[in-house]
């Protein structure tokens, strides 16, 4: 049955927040594994910095510091999100909504990532996803050469119901 994206939203979120932390940290441990497969010959990768019960990126992000990729995280500015070139983890600190972003780097156009992860609180099978209702992302994706999500099993539901502007992703990762 084809959801709302309110509905789809509140019940991505509700079923991530109720895996245990067992249950979480065996299905990160399998996303960074897909995830790394995915960007080994890509150069610039566009990473959200996991908080909370989201899909975990930090082990993702560790691998490409030492693996010579440029790696891109963004930072709210305005109603749109600018991807700032990080060396390491202490390039960060809390920001908007309390997530870590950078304050330092490199400005990384959409267009020059090869490889966008995603955050999103619910997903389809054609790869329609809801965020979290504030539209950063939706303000990017367009320009992005290639747009992954990451998520858990439990966020998938049937059909996302979206709208014009919306921009679909190219592929969902998820365990």
């Amino acid at each position: 049955m084809p959801s709302d994206k309110k509905t789809a939203r509140r019940s991505g979120l509700n079923a991530r927040h109720a895996l245990s932390e067992e249950e979480r940290k065996q299905k990160d441990a399998k996303i960074t594994e897909k995830v790394i497969e995915a960007i080994r010959d890509r150069n610039v990768i566009g990473c959200y910095v996991s908080m909370k019960d989201e899909a975990d990126t930090y082990g993702i992000i560790e691998w490409c510091l030492t693996h010579d990729k440029t790696v891109a995280v963004p930072r709210v500015e305005g109603r749109t999100l600018s991807f700032y070139e990080i060396h390491g983890f202490d390039d960060l600190k809390e920001g908007t909504f309390s997530v870590l972003e950078p304050f330092r780097g490199r400005l990384i156009e959409p267009e020059e990532i090869d490889f966008m992860i995603v955050p999103l609180s619910a997903f389809d099978e054609e790869n329609n996803r809801t965020g979290y209702g504030k539209g950063y992302y939706d303000s990017i994706l367009s320009r992005c050469a290639y747009k992954a999500g990451i998520a858990y099993d439990v966020q998938k539901c049937d059909r996302i119901i979206s709208d014009p502007w919306d921009v679909p992703l190219d592929q969902v990762i998820y365990s």
